[in-house]
C-alpha cells in the first residue's frame, strides 16, 4: 500500500534538488500562487523538481524504495491529482490508475510517452520457457523510455513545455532550471556513447527487459531471459538456452536488475559459466539513495561503469 502523502511532503522537503535540480532558484513573487505538480514516479519527479526549482510545489506520487507498478492511490494521492496544476505520467496503461485521476482532473495532463516513439518488447533469448519480465504496455510496447539519456531528454522538454503552458509568467526560471538540468544528462550521454564504443561482446543479456532503448542508442543488442524474476527459478531448459547464447556472444556476464535474490543470480552464473552484475531501471530509489544525493544521472554512471566492466569495453 502506498505510504501516507505527508510522509512523502517529508522526504521531499528533506532530498535537496535533485540531480542539481534549482535548489537555489528564487522564491516566486509574494502573493504570487505556485503551481501545484504531481508525478507519477522516479525520474519523472525528479524532472519535475528540477524544473520547476522552488516556482513549484510538487508531489512524488510513488514513494521512496517502491516500483511504479506497486503504487496503489489512495485518498491523499487522489485529491492531490484532482487538485494539481500540471501531472507527469506515462500512459498506454503503465499506471492505469495514475493516467485515469490525471485525465479526469481539471489540471493539465501530461502524457510524457508522447514524446518518444515506443519499442516493441524484445523477444526473449531462443529457447527459453516463460514470459520475459518486464512490463509490457499497450501494443506489446516497451515504457522504458526513461533509461535511455536522448529519450529522457525529450521527456525534460515535454516537461519544460508543459511547465511553461501552465505558468507562462515563471518562463525565464523554468527555461534556466531546464537548461541547467539538461547539460548533465547531454553529458551522461556522451559518455554513454564514449564508453561503449568498444566492447568485446555487445549482446546484454539481462533479466529484466527494462534497457532495450538504451541498447538500441548505443549499439547493443537486449537478450532478455524469460521466466527470471524475485518469484520465478529458471528451469534447466531455459539454463542451457541461456548458455548456448552467452557463449556465441562471447558474454561473460549476465545482468539482473537489483532487487532480484543474490542466490537466483549466483544459480544462473554458476550455470552458464558467467559472471553475474546489476543494472538499476531508475524506477523508485530508495530513502536512503536519495539522502546520499543519488540521482538519475548518477545511477546511470554507475550503470554505464557496470556495463562498461561486463561487456568488457576499452576506451
Amino acid at each position: 500500500m502506498p505510504r501516507g502523502l505527508l510522509s512523502t511532503l517529508i522526504v521531499a522537503i528533506a532530498v535537496l534538488a535533485f540531480g542539481g535540480c534549482g535548489g537555489d532558484a528564487p522564491e516566486p513573487p509574494a502573493g504570487q500562487q505556485r503551481p501545484q505538480v504531481v508525478a507519477a514516479f522516479y525520474p519523472l519527479e525528479e524532472a519535475a523538481r528540477a524544473i520547476g526549482g522552488a516556482q513549484a510545489e510538487i508531489i512524488g506520487l510513488t514513494p521512496p524504495g517502491q516500483g511504479p507498478h506497486d503504487l496503489e492511490l489512495g485518498a491523499p494521492e487522489l485529491r492531490a491529482i484532482e487538485d494539481a496544476d500540471l501531472s507527469f505520467f506515462l500512459g498506454s496503461g503503465f499506471q492505469p490508475q495514475v493516467e485515469r485521476a490525471g485525465r479526469a482532473s481539471d489540471g493539465q495532463a501530461v502524457d510524457l510517452l508522447d514524446a518518444a516513439t515506443l519499442r516493441r518488447v524484445d523477444a526473449p533469448v531462443r529457447g527459453v520457457r516463460g514470459e520475459v519480465d518486464g512490463e509490457v504496455v499497450a501494443g506489446d510496447r516497451d515504457p522504458h523510455v526513461w533509461v535511455d539519456p536522448a529519450l529522457f531528454l525529450r521527456l525534460v522538454d515535454a516537461v519544460e513545455a508543459a511547465y511553461v503552458s501552465s505558468d507562462p509568467a515563471g518562463r525565464d526560471l523554468y527555461e534556466r532550471n531546464a537548461r541547467r538540468y539538461r547539460e548533465g544528462i547531454e553529458a551522461l550521454d556522451r559518455a554513454f556513447a564514449r564508453g561503449l564504443g568498444a566492447c568485446d561482446s555487445r549482446t546484454l543479456v539481462t533479466s529484466h527487459a527494462a534497457f532495450g532503448y538504451l541498447a538500441d542508442r548505443y549499439g547493443l543488442e537486449q537478450a532478455p531471459i524469460a521466466g527470471i524474476s524475485p518469484d520465478d527459478e529458471p528451469d534447466p531448459r531455459s539454463l542451457a538456452a541461456t548458455a548456448r547464447r552467452a557463449k556465441a556472444d562471447g558474454v561473460r556476464t549476465v545482468f539482473f536488475e537489483s532487487l532480484v535474490p543474490p542466490d537466483l543470480a549466483e544459480t544462473v552464473a554458476s550455470e552458464i559459466g558467467a559472471d553475474t552484475s546489476f543494472l538499476d531501471p531508475v524506477e523508485g530509489l530508495t530513502r536512503e539513495d536519495l539522502e546520499a544525493g543519488s540521482t538519475y544521472t548518477s545511477v546511470m554512471r554507475e550503470n554505464l561503469e557496470r556495463l562498461r566492466e561486463g561487456l568488457g569495453c576499452t576506451g
